[in-house]
């Protein structure tokens, strides 16, 4: 494998109490780490310290810096974020970066702190008392898992990085530091050699035998599905024959990002897929299903499919989640996720933060019951989606387990598929949880201005009218006397992610779609209770007003991509997919949007109101290298725009 060195700006980074922060400074300290095997594995335990935890909307700044949510505000007594929220509103800047994993700051840590700790604990783990050659070499295996890993979290951010393998050393001339950014597809091959080192090694477990203590730790399936995703960005168009990065080279005037599509790295982003696929298969992940007893008694289908789709996300040990650290707390983004329709809510004051409220935006993207986008359905009137409906007949019966009866309440809210609802919560609409013994009547949600879910005076509230039920635990209890928070593993990556990778892929290396394209979106599409004894194919012909869209490349590329957005939806993927398939220049330029909660009558609250306007510009795609670095390093040249 090549060498690459690179030097790196250390930072003192505050780690999770369960990991022991090890950075030594010299080499007696080194060979004091590596000299038994209980100070190696807090070692390894430092390397791991680094992923950012993906429940936190800082350290996981893509959960905000989007379209998907918004906040009431940036900075108060209780939601303190003026990082990532910054993102969101266009404020990013090259003097003193939002959110730098380049040096540490504002937010984040540094990156490359990281990978220079991986590289110690790289060179450094030879023969060690009590630990067995199969230990010695997993955890080899992991950590350059977690290297590879560290470099796709900067590739993403940045595009061209310095490929770190080894540290440089201390007494290395000024000349060695000054390093260069690589481009794109050498960064791209490099991570892909180190995790194909891992994946041909064999030494990673399939899965995790001991859950309680080792669950979040690298396996063979995570560390394909991370090859996965690598190859997923360097063949999207943002990496693949971006000409609007056509002036971006090196001080020697080679590109850093590719000018030629190579379609090859579809086919390689396919076959990566694939293998990820079926070694997780074989591993044990499956699709989730609901299927767990509970004190309240036998539940509908309904209710169990609204449950597979939420608890997903909450079950913290389910054989869908491929990979996630298990140590970031949850507790707080259910908080600000979860309305109160109680006064016990309101009293219990931990319990009333309320901010992490969907858009507008988001709630258009899903689709209809029959399961097309709401602007095709022929039996969904688009036109009047913004007027409202009472909840009363047919509409009530059809609504049973969504939306209470003798409420008035958006037409975009009615007849909308089961994601919908295991997703968003809405005036009028129905909330599951263990506080209810009565599927008959469920709580529901009065978010007008002055109600209990709405806006009263200065307290915490939904800035759009709308609440993300799909991150908050159902088997919450929140009482004066009884109260708990169940806490969750933050998905990183989960086997509905790789399904729609492949369509995708496959979809694009295809003339036309065929089978093998079709077969994973529609596995997607079926625990997502669509297509019911059917296929989307037949589901377009019926209700589509463009009932040829799945039969052609581009018709299905516009489907894999919503399908993405809304199976994914507030986990912090579609930010991501935006930025690699070219598209966040549409969608974050658009006007946020939510419902006037200011208003205390239907008449009042259902008005769309514009809550802010940002301009996404083609600089946007790349992450700034702060001013003062650019000057320390004279090799190193500026993201484009900035």
């Amino acid at each position: 494998m090549k060498k690459y060195i690179t030097i790196v700006f250390v930072v003192i980074m505050s780690s999770c109490s369960d990991y022991l922060d090890v950075v030594p400074d010299n080499l007696a300290s080194i060979d004091i780490v590596f000299n038994n095997r209980a100070t190696a594995e807090q070692f390894l335990s430092t390397c791991y310290s680094y992923v950012p935890e993906h429940a936190n909307i800082e350290q996981n700044f893509a959960m905000l810096a989007g379209d998907e949510v918004w906040y009431y505000t940036e900075n108060d007594f209780y939601v303190n974020n003026v990082t990532s929220f910054r993102l969101a509103k266009g404020l990013q800047n090259a003097t003193d970066p939002y959110m730098n994993y380049w040096e540490g700051g504002r937010g984040a840590f540094n990156i490359f702190v990281a990978i220079r700790d991986c590289n110690i604990f790289l060179e450094n783990l030879t023969d060690i008392p009590g630990l067995t050659l199969n230990e010695k070499n997993r955890w080899i295996a992991e950590v350059k898992t977690l290297k590879a890993f560290y470099h796709f979290w900067l590739l993403r951010m940045y595009g061209p990085i310095p490929i770190t393998d080894v540290n440089i050393p201390v007494d290395a001339s000024s000349e060695e530091t000054h390093v260069k950014r690589d481009p794109v597809d050498d960064v791209v091959n490099y991570i892909v050699e180190l995790l194909d080192e891992v994946i041909e090694s064999n030494a990673l477990f399939e899965n995790i035998s001991f859950i309680n203590t080792d669950y979040g730790r690298l396996t063979l399936p995570a560390a394909k599905a991370i090859k996965a995703k690598v190859l997923m960005l360097s063949a999207s168009p943002l990496f693949n024959g971006n000409s609007d990065f056509a002036g971006f080279v090196d001080a020697d005037g080679n590109n850093l990002i590719n000018q030629s599509y190579d379609a090859q790295k579809w086919v390689a982003a396919k076959d990566a897929c694939l293998d990820a696929i079926q070694t997780a298969v074989a591993s044990g992940h499956r699709l989730y299903t609901f299927t767990d007893l509970l004190p309240i008694g036998e539940i509908n289908d309904i209710v169990r499919t609204e449950l597979t789709q939420r608890a997903t996300i909450t079950d913290r040990f389910n054989e869908e989640q491929i990979w996630g650290v298990d140590r970031s707390w949850t507790g707080d983004l259910q908080a600000w996720c979860q309305p109160r329709w109680t006064s016990e809510h309101s009293s219990l004051f931990n319990f009333t933060k309320k901010s992490h409220a969907p858009t507008l935006n988001m709630v258009e993207d899903y689709y209809t019951v029959n399961g097309v986008p709401i602007n095709e359905d022929t039996t969904w009137d688009y036109n009047q989606r913004y007027g409202v409906v009472s909840i009363s007949d047919q509409i009530a019966d059809d609504h049973k387990y969504y939306i209470e009866s003798d409420v008035t309440t958006a037409k975009l809210h009615t007849y909308r598929e089961p994601r919908f609802y295991a997703t968003v919560g809405f005036d009028g609409g129905k909330w599951f949880s263990l506080e209810s013994d009565d599927l008959e009547d469920l709580p529901y949600i009065n978010a007008k201005a002055g109600q209990i879910s709405g806006k009263v005076g200065f307290e915490i509230y939904s800035i759009t009218g709308y609440f993300t039920k799909k991150l908050v635990n159902y088997e919450n209890v929140i009482t004066v006397n009884n109260s708990a928070v169940i806490g969750y593993t933050f998905p990183i990556i989960r086997l509905s992610d790789l399904y729609l990778m492949h369509a995708e892929a496959a979809n694009e290396v295809k003339g036309s779609p065929d089978a093998e394209v079709y077969e994973y979106i529609q596995k997607v599409r079926h625990k997502a209770g669509l297509d019911v004894g059917s296929d989307l194919v037949t589901t377009w012909s019926m209700y589509s007003n463009r009932p040829s869209k799945p039969l052609t490349k581009e018709g299905m590329r516009d489907i894999i991509r919503q399908e993405r957005r809304i199976e994914l939806s507030f986990e912090g993927q579609r930010y991501w997919d935006l930025r690699r398939m070219k598209l966040a220049g549409d969608y974050f330029s658009r006007p946020i949007r939510g419902w006037n909660v200011n208003g205390s009558d239907t008449e009042g609250f259902y008005q769309v109101k514009d809550i802010f306007f940002r301009d996404f510009l083609i600089k946007d795609y790349l992450w700034p290298i702060s001013q003062n670095e650019i000057l320390r390093n004279p090799n190193l040249v500026q993201s484009p725009g900035w």
